[in-house]
């Protein structure tokens, strides 16, 4: 069930459902202990999912953002906690496998090349694990307003600094961080991302993640003291952080948007086995046989297939067209779309199936704790309208100062 350069789309996308069925019967009790979904993670290892996203000429399976959208909506089927902690080891591999960065030339293009081949070849090779640190305590995820910092020394970096939300930080190999020089003097942050390694001896992490939904990412503070970071270690070039994620939105933004869609599909499957055999009290009349009922199931369906659309539309430019204005509006509107809708379906799908299935023995209550967990990631449901209406409106949202990065 390993995938790689000559798996095909159809195989990729039937692989990732069979390792969402594989999730599903352990999801609960991840999701009730908080604790790291270290079965689902050696199967994705495995599978060769480490490496989805690397080009195929570097071994891996080459998905494109569109087949991976859909891979990952698929494995939320069975876990949403473990789809999206395993975006975060793609928002690192992502950006990456970009075919322009392969013909950058002179000695910087140079250094990336060789960048890239460390890090495929430990996603594909190594099965290595990354994570991503971005966010900070009364900071969130403003990329231009954090605190951690680094000072440039003899062979490398030292940052200080403290990070919150760092899904999987206790458990994947590397992390890469988000810091701004010290010798920031301009009126954009100088932010750049750098690769921390787990045993690094700088870095402490705080279990403190015990929270309403998305249980199983263990996303925990990580505190960076004096953090030495050799100069190899660079992502990419340096101070252009914000940058970057103002011209091409689409991992820092979109990336997740099949985690949300995974679960709203969830959702509208359980209402549908759970509505096939319940009837209406006092009788034997089946409760799908209600023309009410199937009105609202009639509702999630067209809401779910909308949200759908849209996403694999904003993905497949994103294919067809990264960083234009409109793959980022795209990618905007269907975050914000896939965010309500999960929020919505899934509280429906209570309000109409009834109070049984807030028990904790069936997984809708978890569907609508991890749904409601969107709309506090990057970009926030305001966040996204405002973008897509200032654009709309023709104003910037394609430079640092004008996004609300």
């Amino acid at each position: 069930m390993e995938i790689g350069p000559d798996t095909s789309p159809e195989r990729l996308l039937e692989v990732s459902q069979e390792l969402g069925r594989r999730f599903a019967p352990r999801a609960a009790a991840y999701d009730r202990d908080g604790k790291f979904p270290e079965e689902n993670f050696q199967d994705l290892r495995d599978a060769g999912f480490l490496g989805i996203l690397v080009p195929k000429d570097q071994g891996g399976a080459g998905a494109s953002f569109l087949v991976y959208t859909k891979a990952l909506e698929r494995l939320a089927i069975g876990d949403a906690s473990t789809a999206l902690a395993f975006n975060m080891h793609n928002l690192a591999v992502g950006p990456l496998a970009d075919p322009r960065l392969a013909t950058l030339p002179g000695r910087r293009g140079s250094a990336i090349r060789d960048f890239r081949t460390w890090v495929f070849k430990e996603c594909v090779a190594g099965r290595k694990l990354f994570a991503s640190a971005a966010s900070e305590p009364g900071i969130g995820y403003r990329l231009s307003k954090i605190r951690t910092h680094y000072t440039p020394v003899e062979g490398g970096f030292v940052i200080n600094g403290v990070k919150s939300f760092v899904s999987m930080g206790r458990h994947a190999d590397y992390c890469i961080v988000a810091a701004r020089s010290e010798r920031d003097v301009g009126d954009v942050p100088g932010t750049s991302f750098l690769i921390v390694e787990r045993d690094n001896p700088g870095v402490r992490i705080d279990d403190a993640w015990d929270t309403l939904g998305m249980r199983a990412t263990c996303s925990n503070t990580m505190h960076l003291k004096d953090c030495f970071v050799p100069s190899q270690r660079l992502y990419l070039l340096e101070a252009m952080v914000l940058y970057n994620v103002a011209r091409e939105t689409h991992w820092y933004v979109g990336s997740c948007n099949g985690v949300y869609l995974g679960i709203a599909t969830a959702v509208l499957e359980f209402v549908t086995n759970y509505l096939a055999d319940r009837k209406k009290a006092g009788t034997e009349d089946r409760l799908a046989e209600d023309p009410l009922i199937q009105h609202r199931v009639g509702k999630m369906c067209t809401d779910l297939e909308a949200a759908r659309t849209v996403t694999y539309a904003a993905a497949q430019l994103v294919d067809e067209a990264p960083g234009s204005l409109e793959t980022n509006v795209a990618i905007h509107r269907a975050k914000y779309m896939v965010g309500v809708l999960a929020c919505e379906i899934s509280a429906d799908a209570i309000r109409l199936c009834g109070g049984s299935t807030i028990f904790k023995s069936k997984p809708l209550e978890r569907y609508y704790r991890d749904a409601i967990c969107c709309s506090v990631m990057p970009a926030s449901n305001d966040d996204c309208l405002t973008y897509v209406g200032k654009a709309q409106l023709g104003f910037d949202v394609m430079s640092p100062r004008g996004s609300y990065w």
